[in-house]
């Protein structure tokens, strides 16, 4: 049962019914990235992400692909093959040991919202050799029965080695693995989504619908996994949008029993949304380092889905 749910599922209608793989890594130090595969059944292609950011580069190197031919069903495996590109995604042992593979040619942007001016850079090659393995159980979110949807998210530890050009990156941190089916129209509304591994006896996981539309996440300890019920979140804007800041608290703060995050940015990855329609959104993915009220350090990722509206000035 388990490794039907790791799998693929039957997709509904919609066009823009998804199914995606997530992987995000980071380590103290500001190296990290992530990789995201997903498919898109009803128009035959696959997008395929992989972002990384080093603390001796000013921006991100940027793989994005997102007419990846459709692979074939694997109940082992996600495969995205297309120009320039290999990325495999293994589920080893399901809901415990996932192996991330890439061979690819990226784009090396010299500042990170260049990725919204047309990802002109330096070519180079990238390439991931990871494994996740899992520290704490996986939160489902609890949507309804009738729902046709479903998502979950799964903290754990990312090692390995991260190739860049000639040089080959030693990589020991923590990674956020996310797998979720349904429809996924990402100009219709934004979020703010974030996950941080303390250690192995804490991990968060918030997530913070557009105009308080929805409120979900996990607080995960040794004992206990605590639903996120409540977020009350302020975020710093720099250029084009990219936070620079952000502040969390977290059912109700440490007086409720909650938790209060104060996240600073490291670096950004962000991702230019632009549908065939003409809509538009923005995307950024920063990695940044969260310290608790009481003085506790993670180093995770956040992201913030900004659509692009009619009536926006910029």
């Amino acid at each position: 049962m388990s490794r039907a749910l790791e799998g693929r599922h039957e997709p509904g209608p919609s066009p823009w019914w998804n199914e995606s793989w997530y992987l995000d890594f980071a380590q103290p130090d500001g190296t990290g990235g992530y990789v995201r595969i997903g498919l898109y059944p009803n128009q035959r292609r696959a997008w395929c992400w992989a972002y990384l950011v080093l603390p001796d580069r000013p921006g991100p190197v940027v793989v994005r692909a997102h007419d990846v031919p459709l692979p074939p069903p694997d109940p082992h495996a996600v495969l995205a093959r297309g120009d320039g590109v290999w990325c495999e995604l293994t589920c080893e042992t399901p809901m415990e040991h996932w192996g991330i593979g890439l061979e690819a040619f990226g784009v090396a942007l010299d500042d990170p919202a260049d990725a919204y001016r047309g990802e002109i850079g330096e070519r180079i090659a990238v390439g991931l050799d990871l494994e996740w393995e899992a520290r704490f159980p996986a939160f489902h979110y609890p949507y309804p029965p009738e729902y046709p949807s479903a998502h979950y998210q799964h903290a754990g530890r990312v090692h390995g080695e991260i190739l860049l050009g000639a040089d080959t990156i030693e990589f020991d941190g923590f990674g956020e693995r996310d797998h979720s089916w349904g429809d996924r129209d990402w100009w219709v509304f934004g979020w703010n989504w974030g996950a941080w591994y303390f250690g192995p006896d804490l991990a968060v996981h918030t997530l913070l619908g557009e105009w308080n539309l929805f409120t979900e996440g996990c607080i995960w300890t040794p004992d206990a996994m605590t639903r996120v019920t409540a977020i009350d979140a302020d975020v710093d804007l720099g250029p084009d949008g990219i936070p620079t800041h952000a502040h969390y608290v977290v059912n109700g703060g440490p007086a409720s029993g909650g938790l209060e995050l104060d996240v600073e940015v490291l670096a950004a990855a962000p991702v230019p949304l632009d549908a065939d329609d003409g809509r538009s959104a923005r995307f950024p993915r920063v990695l940044c380092r969260a310290t608790t009220h009481d003085g506790r350090v993670a180093t995770g990722w956040a992201e913030w889905l900004q659509v692009r509206r009619p009536d926006d000035s910029a």
